[in-house]
């Protein structure tokens, strides 16, 4: 009978303890129950109801990991578009205080997603105004398959670093026409960011260019 009813056990494993007890009642063998061996046969119920139910609950936590790397890096990129669209218009002045509004906003939100989530999130450019940005070889390899495949709207893989596996979500930016006020033709830069990025690459951009790429990280286990 036990056999019988294991599936639904594993399916239900609130009720599991109820199941056993009652299955042996019905047996007749509440004595044996009220010996003492009921705490033995719940410890065992459970650590076998443990092993089968672990992988599904793994792969439902991996599962929701997923989708908030995916949320996450939509919401960056929406975020950077929708603010540098609103503060910024066709001829006007970029000032520092421009650039906190926009760039300033999506880094501050950055750093409370990767604090409230655990994710580490990394922008990464082949043409990068921070060095801390500069692509790898291996991401910039990445940034050519997104330049030439423009149908690919996001890509995930497994990076290691140290011996550990990471899942990696990246994510294509793409130049906007209000993204041209700082990343533009290389003589017209605001001054405060010639100034503060001496090592900037990040100019001569055109309306559609890709502009790096956003990416996700977090442990695979």
């Amino acid at each position: 009978m036990i056999y019988f009813l294991f599936p639904f056990i594993i399916q239900y494993p609130i009720i599991n303890t109820l199941t056993i007890y009652w299955m042996f009642a019905f047996s007749g063998m509440t004595s044996y129950l009220e010996g003492g061996h009921m705490q033995v046969i719940i410890i065992f119920t459970m650590f076998i109801l443990s092993i089968f139910t672990y992988p599904a609950h793994a792969g439902d936590e991996m599962g929701a990991k997923k989708a908030g790397a995916v949320s996450a890096a939509e919401e960056i990129i929406q975020m950077r578009s929708t603010l540098a669209r609103n503060f910024i218009k066709p001829d006007m002045e970029i000032t520092e205080e421009t650039f906190k509004n926009v760039c300033g906003a999506v880094a501050k939100r950055v750093k409370e997603i990767m604090e409230k989530d655990g994710y580490k999130i990394r922008h990464a450019s082949a043409k990068y105004r921070n060095s801390v940005n500069a692509a790898t070889p291996e991401e910039i390899s990445i940034l050519e398959t997104f330049d030439r495949n423009r149908e690919i709207k996001g890509q995930w893989d497994i990076a290691e670093t140290d011996g550990k596996k990471f899942q990696r979500y990246m994510k294509p930016i793409f130049v906007e026409d209000a993204c041209l006020a700082c990343h533009g033709p290389k003589d017209k830069r605001p001054q405060f960011i010639i100034d503060k990025y001496p090592e900037d690459r990040a100019f001569d951009f055109k309306t559609g260019d890709l502009r790096g790429m956003v990416e996700v990280i977090f442990p695979e286990n």
